[in-house]
């Protein structure tokens, strides 16, 4: 069986040289137990690998699937939302984890 978890926020932080932001963890929350549980983004991808799914949810209820991707420019392995998906609803639009700085959020934000 697939685990799926549900994003619930985000830690961003800035490349080396600082060109632009990137997701460095998430929070995730088990709704069941309600807990929250933080990944960094190596963790993320490390439960992909294991077939782990990431998802975030819009108010409507709608799902947007989670992806990884290497970014251009730092060429390095990083998470978005689903190319198809940021309609639903965008990563760069969870509310940020207390105490984690705040990226701007534009177009060059890489999640």
């Amino acid at each position: 069986m697939t685990t799926v978890n549900r994003i619930v926020s985000t830690e961003t932080r800035r490349t080396r040289p600082a060109t632009h932001a990137v997701i460095a963890a998430v929070w995730t929350r088990d709704e069941a137990a309600v807990t929250d549980r933080r990944w960094t983004v190596a963790t993320v991808l490390q439960a992909m690998n294991r077939a782990e799914r990431f998802y975030t949810q819009a108010p409507n209820g709608r799902q947007a699937r989670v992806q990884r991707y290497t970014c251009a420019e730092c060429r390095q392995e990083h998470i978005r939302t689903h190319v198809s998906d940021t309609a639903i609803h965008d990563l760069t639009i969870l509310p940020h984890a207390a105490g984690a700085p705040r990226a701007v959020v534009d177009s060059t934000l890489r999640v």
